[in-house]
């Protein structure tokens, strides 16, 4: 499991790299505009409306596929895949016509204080974007059956063409027809999964022509993904009442400065939690479906100490340097110093969110491959009324801030929630003293290394400048932790040392 999270790991941060260009070259060329805020809308709404259905095909096909794979064979199991592929194209298809019709609509619902040239572009560039559904839909269906192959390094590299094309794209929109920002999202979006087909056929996928949507096993995935979907319906009004407060408080500029923020923490998300889970759902579901329940509660465990390993510095170390930061990827152009200084702040309070996102994404996928999606539902719904509450109260003295704060606040809720839940479930975690242990010397050597990192920034700051005292500060915070995680003889980088030395000697 550790050697595949690692490659994987690699490859994200390649192309949340890429990502980083990415979103620094619309910061630059389009700062915090209305150009911004509706390429920002016209990405990102496609996405939530099509998560009802993309949330219930991710949860529910690994364990049906598995299941089918196991009692049945492979051959019926790629049918169920062909039959969901096609259910999913006419799903899309009906979205995309529907989302042309409603276009303008939509926009009032994500963000209903848009001034009228906002809108209208926004409605216009949704309009285009939204073809981007098919292929989306097509992939979610294609990757869970990837996965469930032991494939994960395909999945990985959509990153780097979707990034490519939407970067081409923001050039061709500034300095050519700014319609070229949304066409860039539907191609990109469209071409990123082209290496799909490939891998599923190189795994001895063939497709089927069959559109039963009464088939037992589709029925059986819908009764599964009914909570998550309502769940998921409900945190798309956490999304909505988050969006609106932003142009609330500061109109388009508030959604590009809460988007900005957020990308930058989702660079972990992204490379380190996102890649671990990944790997991990298919095995809970293995160990799951076996009734190995001591070995499921054991992976849970180890999955939390390689999570917190790598997330505990990279959250303190974002706090930290949360301003140069920003200033370094996306001041410059059309983004000022005063958008940064609306920025920081916002990302400090994402970022101290980062362990409870950990915690909360894989104890979902926990209770998913017990077949549970009833608990995940419950819990979401008191996340967001914990957000909106806290949100709304503190968004009046914090602004911007207290949207960023409802967020965090809600993520720890929901997942101290979610655990206390499990524990109930499956009983108490043998190897949560080790946990505990391993969790104090990561987060001791992440204070550590913050503190130095803080002083090293603030002494070279004035002499070298914000972006040299900022790359000398992460590489000294790195080194400190590095040591520090060896002195504490943290079992994961203990670990990771054997692997790293295992491998030279079999290459000698």
């Amino acid at each position: 499991m550790r050697g595949i999270s690692i490659i994987l790991m690699v490859l994200t941060v390649l192309s949340k790299i890429l990502g980083a260009v990415r979103i620094a070259t619309l910061s630059r060329l389009f700062g915090t505009g209305i150009e911004a805020a509706a390429f920002n809308l016209a990405m990102s709404i496609p996405v939530l409306v099509f998560s009802f259905i993309a949330v219930g095909i991710t949860t529910g096909f690994i364990p049906t596929y598995k299941r089918l794979e196991e009692n049945k064979g492979v051959e019926l199991a790629d049918r169920f895949t062909s039959n969901l592929a096609n259910i999913t194209i006419v799903i899309t298809i009906v979205l995309v016509i529907l989302c042309q019709i409603f276009a303008r609509q939509l926009t009032y619902i994500f963000a209903f204080k848009l001034n009228e040239p906002a809108r209208v572009l926004t409605t216009n560039f949704l309009r285009i974007s939204m073809v981007s559904l098919i292929p989306i839909g097509i992939a979610t269906v294609y990757r869970g059956y990837l996965n469930c192959h032991g494939e994960f390094i395909v999945t990985a590299l959509q990153g780097f063409i979707l990034n490519v094309f939407i970067i081409l794209g923001l050039y061709l929109g500034k300095y050519i027809n700014k319609y070229y920002l949304a066409i860039g999202i539907a191609v990109a979006s469209t071409l990123q999964f082209a290496p799909y087909i490939p891998a599923v056929k190189k795994k001895g996928y063939k497709w089927t022509k069959i559109l039963n949507t009464k088939e037992p096993e589709i029925k059986s995935m819908l009764i599964m993904a009914i909570p998550i979907i309502i769940g998921v319906s409900v945190n798309q009004l956490n999304v909505i009442v988050d969006k609106n407060l932003a142009t609330l408080i500061m109109g388009e500029r508030g959604i590009n400065v809460m988007e900005y923020a957020s990308r930058l923490s989702e660079l972990v998300n992204g490379i380190v939690i996102v890649s671990v889970s990944t790997v991990m759902y298919p095995i809970l579901s293995k160990f799951a479906g076996q009734n190995k329940i001591g070995d499921f509660k054991d992976a849970i465990v180890d999955t939390f100490t390689s999570m917190f390993f790598l997330v505990i510095p990279a959250m303190v170390g974002l706090i930290i340097l949360a301003h140069p930061i920003v200033e370094f990827i996306y001041e410059g152009g059309n983004f000022t110093s005063g958008d940064t200084a609306l920025t920081a702040p916002v990302l400090m309070l994402y970022s101290s969110g980062l362990v409870a996102i950990a915690l909360r994404d894989i104890l979902f996928k926990s209770f998913y491959s017990l077949k549970d999606t009833k608990t995940p539902t419950k819990n979401t719904m008191w996340m967001i009324l914990v957000n909106v509450i806290v949100s709304v109260g503190s968004s009046r003295y914090l602004g911007l801030n207290g949207l960023a704060l409802g967020t965090t606040t809600a993520a720890y809720f929901g997942a101290l929630l979610l655990y206390h839940n499990l524990k109930k479930k499956i009983g108490e975690f043998s190897k949560m003293k080790h946990l505990m242990v391993e969790t104090l010397k990561i987060s001791v050597a992440s204070i550590v290394m913050g503190v130095a990192v803080y002083f090293t920034n603030n002494a070279l700051v004035n002499s070298l400048g914000n972006r040299n005292a900022m790359f000398i500060a992460i590489v000294v915070g790195a080194l400190i932790y590095a040591v520090l995680v060896m002195v504490f003889k943290v079992k994961e980088a203990e670990n990771l040392i054997r692997q790293i030395k295992s491998k030279v000697k079999s290459k000698r």
